[in-house]
Protein backbone atom coordinates (compact mmCIF):
# COMPACT_ATOMS: atom_id res chain seq x y z
CA UNK A 1 0.00 0.00 0.00
CA UNK A 2 1.38 3.43 -0.96
CA UNK A 3 1.91 6.25 1.54
CA UNK A 4 -0.94 8.17 -0.09
CA UNK A 5 -3.27 5.19 0.29
CA UNK A 6 -2.30 4.86 3.93
CA UNK A 7 -3.08 8.53 4.51
CA UNK A 8 -6.54 8.17 2.97
CA UNK A 9 -7.21 4.97 4.97
CA UNK A 10 -6.17 6.61 8.22
CA UNK A 11 -8.37 9.60 7.44
CA UNK A 12 -11.38 7.35 6.78
CA UNK A 13 -10.78 5.45 10.02
CA UNK A 14 -10.52 8.74 11.90
CA UNK A 15 -13.78 10.04 10.40
CA UNK A 16 -15.70 6.85 11.15
CA UNK A 17 -14.36 6.56 14.69
CA UNK A 18 -15.32 10.16 15.47
CA UNK A 19 -18.96 9.39 14.69
CA UNK A 20 -19.09 7.06 17.70
CA UNK A 21 -17.69 9.62 20.15
CA UNK A 22 -20.20 11.11 22.54
CA UNK A 23 -19.81 13.80 23.57
CA UNK A 24 -17.68 15.31 20.81
CA UNK A 25 -17.14 19.08 20.75
CA UNK A 26 -16.81 21.09 17.57
CA UNK A 27 -16.47 24.80 16.89
CA UNK A 28 -19.91 25.30 15.33
CA UNK A 29 -23.02 25.75 17.46
CA UNK A 30 -26.08 24.69 15.49
CA UNK A 31 -29.48 26.38 15.67
CA UNK A 32 -31.24 23.67 17.66
CA UNK A 33 -33.03 26.35 19.69
CA UNK A 34 -35.03 27.45 16.63
CA UNK A 35 -38.42 25.71 16.72
CA UNK A 36 -40.15 23.98 13.81
CA UNK A 37 -42.75 26.71 13.31
CA UNK A 38 -39.92 29.26 13.17
CA UNK A 39 -38.17 27.15 10.54
CA UNK A 40 -41.22 27.56 8.32
CA UNK A 41 -41.19 31.31 8.93
CA UNK A 42 -37.51 31.57 7.96
CA UNK A 43 -37.95 29.43 4.85
CA UNK A 44 -40.44 31.86 3.34
CA UNK A 45 -37.53 34.25 2.78
CA UNK A 46 -35.71 31.60 0.80
CA UNK A 47 -38.68 31.43 -1.53
CA UNK A 48 -39.49 35.18 -1.44
CA UNK A 49 -36.46 37.35 -0.56
CA UNK A 50 -37.12 40.46 1.53
CA UNK A 51 -34.90 43.54 1.72
CA UNK A 52 -36.75 44.59 4.88
CA UNK A 53 -35.44 41.56 6.76
CA UNK A 54 -31.87 42.33 5.68
CA UNK A 55 -32.27 45.99 6.67
CA UNK A 56 -33.58 44.97 10.09
CA UNK A 57 -30.69 42.55 10.58
CA UNK A 58 -28.17 45.28 9.73
CA UNK A 59 -29.83 47.71 12.09
CA UNK A 60 -30.03 45.24 14.97
CA UNK A 61 -26.45 44.07 14.46
CA UNK A 62 -25.12 47.63 14.44
CA UNK A 63 -26.89 48.26 17.76
CA UNK A 64 -24.86 45.46 19.36
CA UNK A 65 -21.63 47.25 18.40
CA UNK A 66 -22.43 50.92 18.89
CA UNK A 67 -24.16 53.90 17.30
CA UNK A 68 -22.78 53.38 13.80
CA UNK A 69 -24.28 51.71 10.74
CA UNK A 70 -23.73 48.19 9.40
CA UNK A 71 -23.89 47.05 5.78
CA UNK A 72 -24.17 43.33 5.05
CA UNK A 73 -22.74 41.12 2.33
CA UNK A 74 -22.66 37.38 1.70
CA UNK A 75 -19.39 37.26 3.65
CA UNK A 76 -17.20 39.54 5.73
CA UNK A 77 -14.41 39.45 3.16
CA UNK A 78 -16.82 40.60 0.44
CA UNK A 79 -17.56 43.60 2.65
CA UNK A 80 -13.81 44.09 3.07
CA UNK A 81 -13.42 44.05 -0.73
CA UNK A 82 -16.29 46.54 -1.16
CA UNK A 83 -14.69 48.85 1.41
CA UNK A 84 -11.36 48.78 -0.41
CA UNK A 85 -13.12 49.65 -3.67
CA UNK A 86 -14.84 52.61 -1.96
CA UNK A 87 -11.43 53.82 -0.79
CA UNK A 88 -9.98 53.48 -4.28
CA UNK A 89 -7.44 50.86 -3.26
CA UNK A 90 -5.81 49.06 -6.16
CA UNK A 91 -2.52 48.17 -7.87
CA UNK A 92 0.52 49.72 -6.20
CA UNK A 93 -1.19 49.99 -2.80
CA UNK A 94 -0.30 47.93 0.27
CA UNK A 95 -2.63 46.57 2.97
CA UNK A 96 -1.12 45.51 6.29
CA UNK A 97 -2.82 42.58 7.97
CA UNK A 98 -1.89 40.16 10.68
CA UNK A 99 0.26 37.11 10.02
CA UNK A 100 -2.37 34.88 11.64
CA UNK A 101 -5.34 35.29 9.34
CA UNK A 102 -7.63 33.44 6.97
CA UNK A 103 -6.83 33.05 3.29
CA UNK A 104 -10.09 34.74 2.28
CA UNK A 105 -8.81 38.07 3.61
CA UNK A 106 -5.69 37.76 1.47
CA UNK A 107 -7.80 36.76 -1.54
CA UNK A 108 -9.89 39.92 -1.12
CA UNK A 109 -6.80 42.11 -1.23
CA UNK A 110 -5.42 40.32 -4.29
CA UNK A 111 -8.74 40.87 -6.10
CA UNK A 112 -8.20 44.64 -5.91
CA UNK A 113 -4.68 44.34 -7.33
CA UNK A 114 -3.19 45.61 -4.05
CA UNK A 115 -0.43 43.83 -2.13
CA UNK A 116 -0.94 42.12 1.24
CA UNK A 117 1.81 42.83 3.78
CA UNK A 118 2.00 40.59 6.85
CA UNK A 119 2.75 42.02 10.30
CA UNK A 120 3.70 39.71 13.16
CA UNK A 121 1.40 39.19 16.14
CA UNK A 122 1.44 40.32 19.74
CA UNK A 123 2.14 37.19 21.87
CA UNK A 124 0.17 38.71 24.77
CA UNK A 125 -3.10 38.93 22.81
CA UNK A 126 -2.52 36.71 19.73
CA UNK A 127 -3.81 39.78 17.88
CA UNK A 128 -2.29 42.69 15.98
CA UNK A 129 0.66 44.64 17.36
CA UNK A 130 1.33 48.35 16.83
CA UNK A 131 5.06 47.72 17.06
CA UNK A 132 4.96 45.04 14.35
CA UNK A 133 2.61 47.07 12.15
CA UNK A 134 4.90 50.11 12.30
CA UNK A 135 7.76 48.00 10.92
CA UNK A 136 5.65 47.28 7.83
CA UNK A 137 4.47 50.81 7.01
CA UNK A 138 5.73 52.29 3.74
CA UNK A 139 4.59 55.23 1.58
CA UNK A 140 2.40 52.67 -0.25
CA UNK A 141 0.43 51.66 2.87
CA UNK A 142 -3.23 52.56 2.40
CA UNK A 143 -4.88 50.49 5.14
CA UNK A 144 -4.08 48.66 8.36
CA UNK A 145 -6.27 45.72 9.37
CA UNK A 146 -6.08 45.30 13.16
CA UNK A 147 -7.28 41.87 14.22
CA UNK A 148 -8.93 40.95 17.52
CA UNK A 149 -8.25 37.20 17.73
CA UNK A 150 -10.45 34.58 19.43
CA UNK A 151 -12.56 37.28 21.12
CA UNK A 152 -9.50 38.92 22.73
CA UNK A 153 -9.20 42.66 22.02
CA UNK A 154 -5.77 43.55 20.69
CA UNK A 155 -4.01 46.67 22.04
CA UNK A 156 -6.14 48.72 19.72
CA UNK A 157 -5.44 52.07 21.40
CA UNK A 158 -1.80 51.97 20.30
CA UNK A 159 -2.72 50.89 16.79
CA UNK A 160 -5.37 53.61 16.45
CA UNK A 161 -2.88 56.24 17.62
CA UNK A 162 -0.29 55.00 15.11
CA UNK A 163 -2.75 55.05 12.19
CA UNK A 164 -3.97 58.52 13.11
CA UNK A 165 -0.39 59.81 13.27
CA UNK A 166 0.43 58.24 9.87
CA UNK A 167 -2.95 59.18 8.33
CA UNK A 168 -3.67 55.53 7.42
CA UNK A 169 -7.18 54.05 7.25
CA UNK A 170 -7.76 51.63 10.16
CA UNK A 171 -10.09 48.65 9.75
CA UNK A 172 -10.75 46.55 12.84
CA UNK A 173 -11.13 42.86 12.07
CA UNK A 174 -13.66 42.08 14.79
CA UNK A 175 -14.93 38.88 13.19
CA UNK A 176 -14.10 36.84 16.29
CA UNK A 177 -14.78 39.43 18.96
CA UNK A 178 -18.40 40.60 18.95
CA UNK A 179 -19.13 42.47 22.19
CA UNK A 180 -15.62 42.32 23.69
CA UNK A 181 -14.41 45.62 25.14
CA UNK A 182 -11.15 47.52 25.61
CA UNK A 183 -11.26 50.12 28.40
CA UNK A 184 -15.06 49.86 28.41
CA UNK A 185 -15.43 50.52 24.67
CA UNK A 186 -16.64 47.74 22.38
CA UNK A 187 -14.23 46.66 19.68
CA UNK A 188 -15.23 47.96 16.29
CA UNK A 189 -15.45 51.55 17.51
CA UNK A 190 -11.74 52.41 17.53
CA UNK A 191 -11.04 52.41 13.80
CA UNK A 192 -12.50 54.07 10.74
CA UNK A 193 -14.56 50.93 10.13
CA UNK A 194 -14.84 47.36 11.39
CA UNK A 195 -15.34 43.99 9.76
CA UNK A 196 -17.64 41.41 11.34
CA UNK A 197 -18.30 37.88 10.12
CA UNK A 198 -21.43 35.84 10.73
CA UNK A 199 -20.02 32.67 9.21
CA UNK A 200 -21.08 29.47 11.02
CA UNK A 201 -17.84 29.37 13.01
CA UNK A 202 -18.21 32.94 14.31
CA UNK A 203 -19.91 34.43 17.43
CA UNK A 204 -23.23 35.11 15.67
CA UNK A 205 -24.02 32.32 13.21
CA UNK A 206 -25.89 32.90 9.93
CA UNK A 207 -24.08 30.02 8.14
CA UNK A 208 -22.34 32.54 5.85
CA UNK A 209 -22.37 36.34 5.93
CA UNK A 210 -20.67 39.42 7.24
CA UNK A 211 -20.94 43.16 7.74
CA UNK A 212 -18.90 46.33 7.63
CA UNK A 213 -19.67 48.65 10.53
CA UNK A 214 -18.77 52.33 10.53
CA UNK A 215 -19.74 55.66 12.10
CA UNK A 216 -18.77 57.43 8.88
CA UNK A 217 -22.01 58.19 7.03
CA UNK A 218 -20.25 58.70 3.70
CA UNK A 219 -18.61 55.27 3.90
CA UNK A 220 -21.86 53.63 4.97
CA UNK A 221 -23.79 55.19 2.10
CA UNK A 222 -21.17 54.22 -0.47
CA UNK A 223 -21.12 50.66 0.85
CA UNK A 224 -24.92 50.55 0.61
CA UNK A 225 -24.70 51.68 -3.01
CA UNK A 226 -22.30 48.82 -3.78
CA UNK A 227 -24.49 46.35 -1.90
CA UNK A 228 -27.56 47.47 -3.83
CA UNK A 229 -25.70 46.84 -7.09
CA UNK A 230 -24.63 43.35 -6.00
CA UNK A 231 -26.31 40.22 -7.32
CA UNK A 232 -27.95 37.59 -5.14
CA UNK A 233 -26.20 34.26 -4.72
CA UNK A 234 -27.60 31.80 -7.29
CA UNK A 235 -30.64 29.78 -6.30
CA UNK A 236 -28.71 26.50 -6.19
CA UNK A 237 -26.22 28.02 -3.75
CA UNK A 238 -28.97 29.36 -1.50
CA UNK A 239 -30.75 25.99 -1.43
CA UNK A 240 -27.47 24.29 -0.55
CA UNK A 241 -27.07 26.79 2.30
CA UNK A 242 -30.61 26.04 3.50
CA UNK A 243 -29.78 22.34 3.59
CA UNK A 244 -26.58 23.10 5.50
CA UNK A 245 -28.58 25.11 8.04
CA UNK A 246 -30.87 22.12 8.66
CA UNK A 247 -27.92 19.71 8.92
CA UNK A 248 -26.08 21.88 11.43
CA UNK A 249 -29.27 22.46 13.42
CA UNK A 250 -29.53 18.70 13.85
CA UNK A 251 -25.92 17.59 14.23
CA UNK A 252 -23.83 20.50 15.56
CA UNK A 253 -24.15 19.66 19.21
CA UNK A 254 -21.87 17.54 21.44
CA UNK A 255 -24.11 14.47 21.27
CA UNK A 256 -24.13 14.28 17.45
CA UNK A 257 -21.15 16.34 16.29
CA UNK A 258 -19.11 13.26 15.42
CA UNK A 259 -21.45 12.54 12.51
CA UNK A 260 -20.45 15.82 10.84
CA UNK A 261 -17.18 14.22 9.72
CA UNK A 262 -19.08 11.59 7.74
CA UNK A 263 -21.46 14.19 6.29
CA UNK A 264 -18.58 16.44 5.19
CA UNK A 265 -16.59 13.52 3.73
CA UNK A 266 -19.62 12.33 1.77
CA UNK A 267 -20.20 15.85 0.45
CA UNK A 268 -16.55 16.23 -0.60
CA UNK A 269 -16.66 12.90 -2.45
CA UNK A 270 -19.97 13.77 -4.11
CA UNK A 271 -18.59 17.12 -5.26
CA UNK A 272 -15.44 15.50 -6.62
CA UNK A 273 -17.32 12.79 -8.52
CA UNK A 274 -20.47 14.62 -9.61
CA UNK A 275 -19.71 18.34 -9.07
CA UNK A 276 -22.68 18.58 -6.72
CA UNK A 277 -23.44 21.92 -5.16
CA UNK A 278 -21.23 23.12 -2.30
CA UNK A 279 -22.98 25.41 0.21
CA UNK A 280 -19.94 27.45 1.22
CA UNK A 281 -18.00 30.14 -0.63
CA UNK A 282 -14.93 27.97 -1.19
CA UNK A 283 -13.66 29.62 -4.39
CA UNK A 284 -11.77 32.20 -2.32
CA UNK A 285 -9.28 29.86 -0.64
CA UNK A 286 -6.42 30.61 -3.00
CA UNK A 287 -5.00 33.33 -5.20
CA UNK A 288 -7.43 32.84 -8.10
CA UNK A 289 -10.01 35.52 -8.84
CA UNK A 290 -12.72 33.41 -10.51
CA UNK A 291 -15.75 32.01 -8.72
CA UNK A 292 -19.02 30.30 -9.64
CA UNK A 293 -21.00 32.90 -7.67
CA UNK A 294 -21.08 36.73 -7.75
CA UNK A 295 -18.33 38.53 -5.84
CA UNK A 296 -19.29 40.54 -3.90
CA UNK A 297 -22.84 39.25 -3.38
CA UNK A 298 -25.80 40.16 -1.21
CA UNK A 299 -26.55 38.37 2.05
CA UNK A 300 -29.54 36.07 1.38
CA UNK A 301 -32.55 37.34 3.31
CA UNK A 302 -33.34 33.95 4.88
CA UNK A 303 -29.86 34.04 6.45
CA UNK A 304 -30.59 37.56 7.73
CA UNK A 305 -33.78 36.12 9.28
CA UNK A 306 -31.67 33.50 11.07
CA UNK A 307 -29.42 36.34 12.20
CA UNK A 308 -32.35 38.08 13.88
CA UNK A 309 -32.95 34.95 15.99
CA UNK A 310 -29.24 34.90 16.86
CA UNK A 311 -29.29 38.56 17.90
CA UNK A 312 -32.42 38.04 20.00
CA UNK A 313 -30.59 35.53 22.17
CA UNK A 314 -27.20 37.28 22.07
CA UNK A 315 -27.45 38.93 25.54
CA UNK A 316 -28.02 35.55 27.17
CA UNK A 317 -25.44 33.72 25.03
CA UNK A 318 -22.72 36.33 25.60
CA UNK A 319 -23.15 35.98 29.38
CA UNK A 320 -23.02 32.19 29.08
CA UNK A 321 -19.80 32.30 27.05
CA UNK A 322 -18.16 34.55 29.63
CA UNK A 323 -19.12 32.06 32.34
CA UNK A 324 -17.61 29.23 30.27
CA UNK A 325 -14.49 31.34 29.81
CA UNK A 326 -14.15 31.89 33.57
CA UNK A 327 -14.54 28.18 34.30
CA UNK A 328 -11.89 27.23 31.73
CA UNK A 329 -9.63 29.99 33.03
CA UNK A 330 -9.92 28.68 36.60
CA UNK A 331 -9.02 25.14 35.57
CA UNK A 332 -6.02 26.12 33.47
CA UNK A 333 -4.68 28.90 35.69
CA UNK A 334 -4.41 26.46 38.59
CA UNK A 335 -2.30 24.06 36.53
CA UNK A 336 0.94 24.16 34.57
CA UNK A 337 -1.08 25.48 31.60
CA UNK A 338 -1.38 28.80 33.44
CA UNK A 339 2.23 29.52 32.45
CA UNK A 340 1.21 29.56 28.79
CA UNK A 341 -2.07 31.46 28.81
CA UNK A 342 -2.12 34.79 26.94
CA UNK A 343 -1.46 37.69 29.31
CA UNK A 344 -4.53 39.42 27.89
CA UNK A 345 -6.71 37.01 29.88
CA UNK A 346 -5.55 38.79 33.03
CA UNK A 347 -5.61 42.36 31.70
CA UNK A 348 -8.18 44.39 33.70
CA UNK A 349 -8.70 46.73 30.73
CA UNK A 350 -10.32 43.91 28.76
CA UNK A 351 -13.73 42.30 28.93
CA UNK A 352 -13.48 39.21 26.75
CA UNK A 353 -16.52 37.55 25.20
CA UNK A 354 -14.70 34.50 23.93
CA UNK A 355 -15.29 32.55 20.75
CA UNK A 356 -12.55 30.09 21.74
CA UNK A 357 -10.39 29.61 24.83
CA UNK A 358 -6.81 29.43 23.61
CA UNK A 359 -3.20 29.06 24.59
CA UNK A 360 0.13 28.06 23.04
CA UNK A 361 2.58 25.79 24.80
CA UNK A 362 5.64 23.72 23.88
CA UNK A 363 4.52 20.49 22.19
CA UNK A 364 1.03 21.85 21.76
CA UNK A 365 0.48 19.20 19.09
CA UNK A 366 0.66 16.57 21.85
CA UNK A 367 -2.10 18.33 23.78
CA UNK A 368 -4.21 18.54 20.63
CA UNK A 369 -3.75 14.81 20.07
CA UNK A 370 -4.76 14.03 23.66
CA UNK A 371 -7.87 16.20 23.26
CA UNK A 372 -8.77 14.87 19.82
CA UNK A 373 -11.08 12.14 21.15
CA UNK A 374 -13.44 14.85 22.47
CA UNK A 375 -12.58 18.02 20.50
CA UNK A 376 -12.51 18.53 16.73
CA UNK A 377 -8.88 19.69 16.83
CA UNK A 378 -8.58 19.76 13.03
CA UNK A 379 -10.33 23.13 13.29
CA UNK A 380 -7.63 24.66 15.48
CA UNK A 381 -6.78 28.29 14.58
CA UNK A 382 -4.08 29.61 13.66
CA UNK A 383 -1.56 26.80 13.16
CA UNK A 384 -0.17 28.65 10.13
CA UNK A 385 0.12 32.38 9.40
CA UNK A 386 -2.53 31.91 6.69
CA UNK A 387 -5.13 29.22 7.36
CA UNK A 388 -7.49 27.36 5.00
CA UNK A 389 -5.27 28.01 1.96
CA UNK A 390 -5.71 25.69 -1.03
CA UNK A 391 -2.19 26.35 -2.31
CA UNK A 392 1.30 27.08 -0.92
CA UNK A 393 1.46 30.28 1.13
CA UNK A 394 4.12 31.66 -1.23
CA UNK A 395 1.40 31.95 -3.89
CA UNK A 396 -0.42 34.33 -1.53
CA UNK A 397 2.61 36.54 -0.93
CA UNK A 398 3.74 34.99 2.35
CA UNK A 399 7.24 33.57 2.77
CA UNK A 400 8.52 31.61 5.73
CA UNK A 401 10.12 33.83 8.35
CA UNK A 402 7.97 36.89 7.65
CA UNK A 403 6.19 36.50 11.01
CA UNK A 404 8.42 34.41 13.33
CA UNK A 405 6.29 34.96 16.45
CA UNK A 406 3.17 33.80 14.63
CA UNK A 407 4.95 30.79 13.18
CA UNK A 408 6.36 29.77 16.57
CA UNK A 409 3.14 30.27 18.55
CA UNK A 410 0.84 28.94 15.84
CA UNK A 411 2.21 25.41 15.59
CA UNK A 412 1.72 24.97 19.35
CA UNK A 413 -1.78 26.46 19.55
CA UNK A 414 -4.56 24.77 21.52
CA UNK A 415 -8.22 25.78 21.06
CA UNK A 416 -11.22 24.94 23.22
CA UNK A 417 -14.75 25.85 22.06
CA UNK A 418 -16.69 28.45 24.03
CA UNK A 419 -19.69 28.52 21.69
CA UNK A 420 -21.36 25.63 23.51
CA UNK A 421 -24.13 25.52 26.08
CA UNK A 422 -23.18 25.81 29.75
CA UNK A 423 -24.90 22.47 30.41
CA UNK A 424 -22.40 20.77 28.07
CA UNK A 425 -19.34 22.22 29.79
CA UNK A 426 -18.80 19.78 32.72
CA UNK A 427 -17.90 16.83 30.48
CA UNK A 428 -15.48 18.99 28.48
CA UNK A 429 -13.83 20.24 31.68
CA UNK A 430 -13.45 16.68 32.96
CA UNK A 431 -11.64 15.68 29.79
CA UNK A 432 -9.45 18.77 29.94
CA UNK A 433 -8.52 17.96 33.54
CA UNK A 434 -7.48 14.45 32.47
CA UNK A 435 -5.27 15.83 29.72
CA UNK A 436 -3.70 18.40 32.03
CA UNK A 437 -3.02 15.72 34.66
CA UNK A 438 -1.59 13.37 32.06
CA UNK A 439 0.87 16.02 30.91
CA UNK A 440 1.78 16.94 34.50
CA UNK A 441 2.77 13.42 35.58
Amino acid sequence: MTNMSMLYLNKIIKIISSSFRKPYYGFIQGHDYIKEHDIKYIKQFLERPSEKVVDEFEKRFASIVGDGQAVSFASGRMGFYALMKVLGIGPGDEIILQGSTCVVMVNSILRTGATPVFADIDPETFGSSAEQIEKCITPKTKMVVAQHSFGIPCKIDNIAELCKEKNIFLLEDSALAVGSTFNGEKVGNFGDAALFSTDHSKPINTIIGGLIYTKNSYLANRLKEIKDECLELPEWKQRALWKQFLIERKFCNPQKYGYMGIIEARRALSFKLFKNNQPFLTDEHGSKMESVYPYPAKLPSFLAAIGLYEIERWPEISIQRKEIFRDLLDITTNSYVGNFLPKAYFDPRLDVIPLRFVWSQPNGSVIRKLLSHVVHVDWTWFLLPIIAASEPLECLGYKGGYCPISESIGKNMVNMPCNIYKKDLPLLINELKKVIKQRTI
